[in-house]
């Protein structure tokens, strides 16, 4: 995923530079894939008679904000350019619906799901951090520049924050989806929603102290799942003497003046 989000970055007009340190990533993670397929083929035996879901996650979806890969931009490549993160992974995941049970697998499904759990809370973690530091910038940076320059610097700060927040956004969805398809735990599922672009705007009644008639007394649902209240971190802990709103409990109390 993060190659894709690097691929849809370059946009079409590549340097020389840019495609030979693409190749080079491309090179190397087509090794880890070869490694890798190596090592499952042990464990998950697979038949001429597999079939694959048509949404198996082979190509993670980007967010629109990031962009997406042009064609042209492969136009302009060699005719030996190749794309190994679109290449197909053997996990229980992208496989169809009954396959897990028809090739017996179930034990390594299960194996795939906690990893996914595991994936979740950390693309979570990682939003939450994100959104925390960008409402911070925007406090300590952008209220209190003072000049064009530092105006400009700070908004950039935010910019980048936003960015890694999508990223995050992108990495929770992948692992929401192939946790949909594995369709281990369904009580679980059900506490997994989607991350909408207003979720992740810092709302002016989080970051404004003097404003009144505040229209924001809650938080979205991905600031009170799991582990959310005891986040750690210097960053986090800063953000505790803070408006910003990683400082709020798990259970936020009303914020109206």
């Amino acid at each position: 995923m993060l190659l894709q989000c690097h691929v849809a970055s370059l946009g079409n007009a590549c340097l020389v530079a840019q495609k030979n340190e693409l190749l080079d990533r491309r090179h190397k993670l087509e090794a880890r894939i070869s490694a890798y397929e190596r090592q499952v083929s042990v464990i998950i035996k697979l038949d001429d008679d597999v079939q694959w879901s048509m949404q198996d996650g082979k190509i993670p979806a980007l967010d629109a904000q990031a962009g997406e890969a042009s064609d042209d931009l492969l136009d302009l490549y060699p005719d030996e350019w190749f794309t190994p993160e679109k290449e197909r992974i053997t996990l229980p995941s992208a496989l169809a619906p009954g396959e897990i049970n028809r090739l017996s697998i179930k034990p390594i499904a299960m194996i795939e799901f906690e990893l996914r759990k595991g994936q979740v809370m950390d693309a979570l973690e990682g939003l939450r951090l994100a959104l925390g530091e960008k409402s911070l910038r925007f406090q300590t940076e952008v209220r209190n520049a003072n000049s064009q320059r530092t105006t400009h610097r700070a908004w950039d700060n935010i910019h980048k924050f936003d960015v890694d927040a999508r990223k995050y956004r992108s990495t929770y969805r992948q692992a929401r989806n192939a946790l949909q398809r594995l369709s281990t735990d369904p009580t679980y599922l059900a506490t997994l929603h989607d991350i909408t672009d207003n979720d992740l705007k810092v709302a002016g009644d989080l970051t404004d102290e003097r404003r009144f008639g505040q229209r924001s007394d809650t938080l979205p649902w991905f600031w009170r799942f799991g582990d959310a209240g005891n986040s750690g971190g210097p960053r986090m802990q800063e953000c505790m003497y803070s408006d910003c709103p990683c400082a709020f409990p798990t259970n936020p109390p009303s914020i109206r003046l």
